[in-house]
């Protein structure tokens, strides 16, 4: 069974003042991104393609009603654009993965999660686009390309110390934590772990349901947070080893409030957020931060422009919990 976080310990740290490094919350780089119609599944795709070619060999008595939707150019007839009503009115974990399920959408991966739950969270308005929060979210490799060798070299250094993630929890200074894994959000929520009284906010407003979440230690310094001084355990991984992941500055406090698709343009609109392999954020993040000093690990915050978070899709399995000295 997949290890999990306590509700008490996973509602702390999904807290506002602590979702950084949530719990029970956060794939290779490069994956295709999905353009499917709002409320509209792999399953629910299928089925109206079948209907639509019933139709037009006559097999149906009458035509399905379609609503205007832009032409994606896979060669399919159009879907249905419709609200997912199920899925904006819900208000826990629980409920928004058996939304996810009625919907079709429960199998997506994180990303494609993430998609479908912000273009929901943020509908189109007349005459807009849906919002794509992948689109806020550049690519690693792309801005690598950009940085000059002097960069590079003057980074050398800071490159050269070890770069890991930890996830840090467990309130008993006397005892480790039983699970062996940093499981999602989603996958707790699943198997009746996470609590109704969790911070579901940015789950909904953010998309992301399917990550889990950690802090980047640098020489084995993290960032200042104040929800560390009620932790006792840490569980740690090489960044450079990480397939993919993201970062970016805590995004709740922009997103988590009611707007329309391009309202929601606008507010991710100068962020920076970054996704690709840990070796490719590594190297990044040290050019970024190459001049803090002995606490490069700090400095990410200001290079990140908020309190800095990386988000890996799925879980990834606890080798050995370390005690916080």
């Amino acid at each position: 069974m997949r290890a999990h976080s306590s509700e008490k310990e996973e509602a702390e740290q999904r807290s506002p003042q602590g979702r950084a490094m949530g719990l029970a919350d956060t794939e290779p780089f490069a994956g295709p991104h999905h353009h499917l119609p709002r409320a509209a599944g792999n399953a629910a795709v299928a089925r109206a393609i079948a209907r639509e070619r019933q139709e037009a060999h006559g097999e149906a008595g009458h035509a399905a009603p379609q609503t205007a939707g832009p032409d994606h150019g896979s060669g399919a007839a159009p879907i249905q654009r419709t609200a997912d009503e199920e899925l904006r009115e819900a208000k826990t974990p629980e409920q928004i993965v058996a939304a996810l399920k009625e919907s079709g959408h429960s199998e997506d991966d994180a990303w494609e999660l993430m998609k479908y739950m912000t273009s929901q969270q943020f509908p189109a308005g007349e005459g807009q686009a849906d919002f794509d929060m992948l689109g806020s979210i550049k690519s690693a490799s792309e801005q690598l390309e950009k940085v000059k060798a002097v960069r590079r070299r003057m980074a050398a250094p800071l490159m050269a110390k070890r770069w890991t993630i930890r996830h840090y929890t467990g309130s008993d200074p006397n005892t480790p934590p039983g699970f062996q894994e940093i499981a999602s959000t989603y996958d707790n929520a699943a198997a009746g772990r996470a609590s109704e009284h969790t911070n579901v906010a940015d789950w909904r407003s953010l998309g992301n349901i399917k990550f889990t979440f950690y802090l980047v230690a640098v020489d084995g310094q993290v960032p200042p947070r104040n929800w560390l001084n009620n932790t006792h355990w840490y569980a740690e991984w090489d960044l450079e080893q990480i397939p993919e992941c993201w970062v970016s500055p805590d995004l709740l406090e922009r997103m988590n409030k009611p707007m329309d698709a391009d309202g929601a343009r606008a507010a991710m609109q100068g962020t920076m957020a970054f996704r690709g392999t840990g070796a490719q954020l590594k190297e990044l993040l040290a050019i970024s931060a190459f001049g803090a000093g002995n606490d490069p690990a700090a400095a990410l915050d200001t290079a990140i422009g908020g309190a800095f978070e990386l988000k890996v899709p799925d879980g990834l399995p606890v080798a050995e919990w370390h005690k916080k000295r």
